[in-house]
């Protein structure tokens, strides 16, 4: 192993450069002490001074010698002057430093106690502040220790520290963590300053309630001051008692924390998770009380309002379909029997609803049973849709055929009509010319429209209506071709549960609440092109964020938002 001697190596190269021994000593111990202010002042006692340093591959040792010249007994507190000519060395780690353990290997003095009644006559000296009695390690970097588990854990902590050089296993972390914990724990205790007293439950085992504790923190510092095994009111009472200069405690319904805090003469208050709570449960129990279990919302022109005129809810709007339009849309659609009766049942169904009836006078009032009409109101939405999903089929299925029927007629050689037919206004069908012309759009053919021209006095025959038919076809195509089929106005229905309508309620709410300026900040900040202050090149700008040139593309968002506000102004002019 080569281990290199900061002495060694110090003194060779003073030699070299012709420094005499005396001078050599002094230049070192200057550079000693100065590597003590620099390195260690503050950390290792004003006691020790360092001799030498030495390091190797894996760690690197400062040694440190003793020039006190009286020391206290620990054991019974009596301050010694009387120096013994043995000592005692041991090493001590430290923080590690570039990849190295490093160690203070230090010797301490041996002195004689003074105190004839003290049991020990000799005593090794203390270093306070340093590092305990019989550790291996300086309270510094126990407290390193702690703080890498406390953001990571104990296994972790150890990889970590270890890759850093250290020297440690997760079990000795554990053991500094406790301590440190203990500590805290029995300081938090001792305190007589805690004011407002807070109290709640956890569970250590998620549903297990025999792993219940009890938590106390200070409310006006937000700190826990100690968990508690147990949530009854001996455990709870117990460590109230250890804050007896707490005013006021603050807790949850549990009955327990409330009956231990009266027994204490606490002044008892809710906490605020409790109070808006119990806040927003009075407001969904008043909400759910006047707002039906689900709502219907009605869109599209097919739903009639009207204005109720009976004796259950007068002068109250509601929505209807008309009973004829009920009945042009089943036999438009060709509904079976069942299904069309589960198309009228629905819609009178949310027609009483929305007069505000229940299910069972619903039932009560159709002659349907209970569950039937819960059944065709839990499937109204679909119910509503299938026969629009069917009027919008039959439609493009009736355009679809007269476009395919005008085709045809258009390709058919007309045989019956010669080259030197007469036109059109001098047959005898000319003075009945809109009737024919409107039959013929609805559908109609020489046969269907002769009686209804008979009707109104004509005496011709079928062939003399068909001759004309064809006549106008080929004069006036455009207006003889039939209309296009138009859907009938749509009706739209939309479930929403209470639930739905109570989370809008608490957003609009929120919505209402005056913003913060960190939230305009937060938006300001968010208008930033991506990566604009990242170091990375503007190829790995181009791969992570997808920006080309970022001068370029802010000019251009600037251009846009510039435009958009133009665009904006001159809209609101207009208005």
């Amino acid at each position: 192993m080569n281990t290199k001697n900061w002495f060694n190596v110090f003194s060779t190269a003073l030699h070299e450069a012709r420094f005499s021994p005396g001078e050599i000593l002094q230049i070192y111990k200057t550079e000693m002490a100065a590597r003590t202010f620099f390195d260690f002042d503050g950390i290792v006692p004003e006691f020790l001074v360092l001799q030498n340093i030495e390091k190797d591959c894996g760690k690197i040792q400062y040694f440190w010698q003793s020039q006190s010249n009286e020391a206290t007994c620990p054991f019974c507190a009596t301050i010694s002057n009387k120096e013994c000519k043995d000592y005692f060395e041991k090493p001590l780690q430290d923080n590690p430093h570039n990849r190295l353990a490093v160690y203070h290997v230090v010797r301490s003095k041996k002195y004689f106690c003074d105190n004839p009644d003290c049991s020990y006559t000799r005593f090794v000296e203390r270093l306070d502040g340093f590092a305990e009695d019989k550790a291996r390690k300086t309270i510094r970097f126990k407290k390193y220790c702690v703080e890498r588990s406390l953001e990571s854990g104990c296994k972790p902590a150890q990889d970590a520290l270890r890759r850093e050089g250290a020297v440690v296993s997760n079990d000795s972390i554990a053991r500094y963590l406790k301590k440190e914990s203990a500590m805290k724990i029995e300081s938090n205790i001792k305190r007589n300053n805690v004011k407002v007293l807070s109290i709640d439950d956890i569970n250590l085992r998620k549903g297990d309630k025999s792993s219940g504790c009890t938590v106390l923190m200070d409310e006006e510092t937000h700190r826990v001051l100690i968990i508690i095994s147990g949530t009854t009111k001996e455990a709870a009472k117990k460590a109230i008692e250890m804050f007896p200069d707490a005013e006021f405690f603050s807790r949850d319904r549990a009955n327990s924390y409330s009956s231990a805090a009266t027994e204490c003469g606490k002044t008892q208050v809710a906490d605020r998770f409790h109070l808006i709570d119990n806040a927003q449960a009075a407001v969904k129990e008043a909400l759910m009380t006047s707002i039906p279990a689900t709502i219907f919302i009605r869109e599209g022109d097919g739903w009639v309002q009207a204005t109720q005129r009976d004796e259950i809810l007068p002068d109250k709007t509601y929505f209807h379909v008309p009973e004829e339009k009920v009945e042009e849309r089943i036999q438009f659609t060709r509904l079976t029997k069942a299904k069309a009766k589960r198309y009228r049942n629905t819609l009178k169904i949310l027609e009483l609803a929305d007069k505000g009836l229940k299910s069972a006078d619903i039932a009560n009032t159709l002659n349907i049973p209970l569950k039937d009409v819960r059944n065709l109101r839990r499937t109204a939405v679909n119910t509503i849709e299938y026969v629009e999903d069917k009027v919008k089929a039959r439609t493009n299925e009736i355009n679809e055929s007269n476009s395919n029927h005008e085709n045809i007629i258009r390709k058919r050689r007309r045989r019956t009509l010669s080259k030197n037919a007469r036109p059109s206004h001098e047959s005898i069908v000319e003075p009945y010319r809109e009737t024919v012309i409107a039959e013929v759009k609805k559908g109609g053919n020489h046969r269907t429209i002769h009686p209804i021209l008979k009707e109104q006095g004509f005496n011709g025959c079928p062939n003399a209506i068909y001759q004309y038919i064809l006549k106008l076809r080929k004069e006036i195509p455009e207006e003889m071709s039939r209309d296009i089929v138009e859907n009938p106005p749509e009706l739209k229905l939309e479930k929403i549960s209470r639930n739905t309508v109570y989370k809008q309620v608490l957003k609009k709410a929120s919505e209402s609440r005056p913003k913060k300026d960190e939230e305009s900040q937060k938006s300001t900040s968010q208008d930033k092109t991506p990566g604009e202050d990242s170091p990375l090149s503007d190829k790995a700008k181009e791969l992570i964020y997808g920006v080309h040139n970022n001068t370029e593309d802010s000019a251009q968002s600037k251009e846009n938002k510039e435009d958009k506000a133009q665009k904006k102004t001159k809209f609101l002019k207009k208005q």
